[in-house]
């Protein structure tokens, strides 16, 4: 799907959101392609949890531990995981070079506002690196290819092609929640 970012009688079949958020965006050539898709697959494999279900099964032993000690061992199961993403958060976070953006985004893609003229093009392949305020998947890796200049927003429209299906979802609740919390906000009065 493009963007419709010009445009507003054209329909999107998902929410989109204008949001300040933490983003590194490089051009990719062909070898560096196949080394970002790489990287998405395997995060793909961690954020599908396989990785992390190789410790005992407590299900398997229901009939021998009690109910409240079966609660107490997955509590501690989530925590340890929860624990190690947030290791891997302040590793990433470190060298991450990301800067924050204004970006129009959903699970099909983004606008990027710019300053200036664009530094890309129609049809360049870009990696895409940012950060999204939610616990799950905070840290999104996508490869996207720029398919808009916009003259009158001064940005570009990019359309996601390697995205994992685990990060789209992370958008679309992000963009869902932020929505409803401007929605609270102006009810209220707030904004």
């Amino acid at each position: 799907m493009v963007l419709a970012e010009d445009s507003e009688t054209e329909r999107r079949s998902s929410v989109r959101v204008k949001s300040l958020l933490p983003l590194k965006v490089s051009l990719l050539n062909e070898e560096q392609l196949e080394i970002s898709i790489a990287k998405i697959l395997d995060l793909a494999v961690l954020e599908s949890g396989n990785l992390n279900e190789q410790g005992p099964d407590w299900n398997d032993r229901s009939d021998e531990v009690p109910r409240d000690v079966l609660f107490i061992l997955r509590e501690l199961r989530s925590i340890r995981q929860k624990m190690t993403e947030l290791q891997r958060l302040v590793i990433s976070a470190k060298d991450s070079g990301l800067v924050s953006t204004w970006i129009a985004i959903n699970d099909q893609g983004l606008f990027i506002y710019t300053d200036g003229k664009p530094t890309f093009k129609v049809g360049d392949l870009l990696e895409l690196q940012l950060q999204i305020p939610c616990i799950g998947t905070p840290e999104v890796l996508a490869v996207g290819e720029v398919v808009r200049l916009s003259n009158t927003k001064n940005g570009y429209a990019i359309r996601f092609k390697n995205i994992s299906e685990e990060n789209a979802k992370a958008i679309m609740r992000y963009a869902l929640r932020r929505e409803r919390e401007l929605a609270r906000s102006k009810r209220k009065g707030m904004i």
